[in-house]
Parts: structure tokens; C-alpha cells; sequence
């Protein structure tokens, strides 16, 4: 009878929350994200190895001039996560540690997307330009996370395709880059549909 009175005790213990640990929405692994819906549900972004391209030659007011891009592209036309434009958008990004200035390992651009690929150019050198970067960054605040991420918050969320690269400053040799996505829809256009 004492036996059954202590499985009864355990059994309502669990099923009411006090033997449960909260659930982290942390990542588990270095360069993971999450993205986190507003109802507090999240889902790990997919995380995918991208193609680099390079391309030359481009005419400016009849002149030949030698400019060079560097894309990153990914196969597949657009994100399985998606958020809607206008709701709070949040991301949980796990570094190696949280203690860098998030603003120096994080990116989060916008990609131009057609049904086979999406893509951003990463870099673009020029004759009579210095190097540039024309990403579309989407600017965000962050804090502090769990053990070694950090929880970003966007004041502005217009609909698009996201890339997010998050590198490692101790690591001088990166060699692959992994971008994980995300989408932004258009909350107009999903309630039409």
C-alpha cells in the first residue's frame, strides 16, 4: 500500500510540473539557431552548406571595367520556418560563447529567392572601386542567453528570404561556410491566400 501511495505522489509530481525542468530553447550545438514564434513555440532553423560563385565583367558607361561578385548560393527556393511580417520575429543563436559583441559573429541578411535557389552576393571588388559587402543586413538587438547564445529581436521585420552566418572569432581558418534560413512573409499576401 506504501508503495503504491509513493508511485501516486511521484506520478502527480511529474504530471504537475515539479519534476520537470524547464525546456531551453538554446541550441545544442555551435552555429545552431532557433527561431522562436510568438506564441513561444520554436524550431531549430534548417542549416545548409552554400555554393560560392564568382563572377567577372561588367560594362559601366561604355567602359569595360573588371568587377568581380562573390555569392553564396543555396539550393531551394525558400525556407521551411516562416514567420509573418509584423509579428515579433526572435532568434536564439548558440556561439562558441556569449561573451562577443553579438554584432561581430552574427549576420542576418536577406537573399533574393527564385523557385530553385536563393542567394546574396557576399562580396564585390572592383577596378575603380575598394572591396565592398552588399549584403541586406536586418538589423537587431540581442542579449545574453542561456550558457553561450544570445536571444535576438528585430525592430523591423519586412517579408523576405534570411540567411544567418554565425562565425567564430577564434577560429582564423574557416573554411565552410554553413547559413541557416529563415522566411518572412508578407501578412497581406498569407491572408489572401
Amino acid at each position: 500500500m506504501f508503495k503504491k501511495f509513493l508511485f501516486l505522489m511521484a506520478a502527480m509530481a511529474v504530471f504537475s510540473g515539479g519534476g520537470v525542468a524547464a525546456q531551453s530553447l538554446e541550441p545544442d550545438f555551435e552555429g545552431e539557431v532557433m527561431g522562436v514564434f510568438p506564441d513561444g513555440s520554436a524550431k531549430k532553423l534548417e542549416k545548409h552548406n552554400v555554393r560560392m560563385r564568382t563572377g567577372t565583367g561588367v560594362y559601366i558607361a561604355g567602359f569595360a571595367a573588371s568587377k568581380s561578385k562573390t555569392k553564396v548560393i543555396i539550393d531551394g527556393g525558400s525556407a521551411s520556418v516562416r514567420f509573418r511580417s509584423g509579428e515579433p520575429v526572435a532568434l536564439v543563436v548558440r556561439a562558441q560563447d556569449n561573451k562577443a559583441d553579438p554584432m561581430s559573429i552574427v549576420r542576418v541578411f536577406r537573399m533574393k529567392a527564385n523557385k530553385k535557389q536563393r542567394s546574396a552576393v557576399i562580396s564585390a571588388v572592383g577596378t575603380f572601386s575598394v572591396s565592398s559587402n552588399e549584403m541586406d543586413y536586418l538589423p537587431f538587438s540581442a542579449k545574453k542567453y542561456g550558457e553561450s547564445s544570445y536571444y535576438l529581436t528585430f525592430d523591423k521585420t519586412p517579408a523576405g528570404e534570411y540567411g544567418v552566418i554565425v562565425s567564430n572569432p577564434n577560429n582564423v581558418d574557416e573554411k565552410m561556410v554553413i547559413v541557416s534560413t529563415f522566411a518572412i512573409d508578407d501578412a497581406v499576401k498569407t491572408e489572401q491566400e
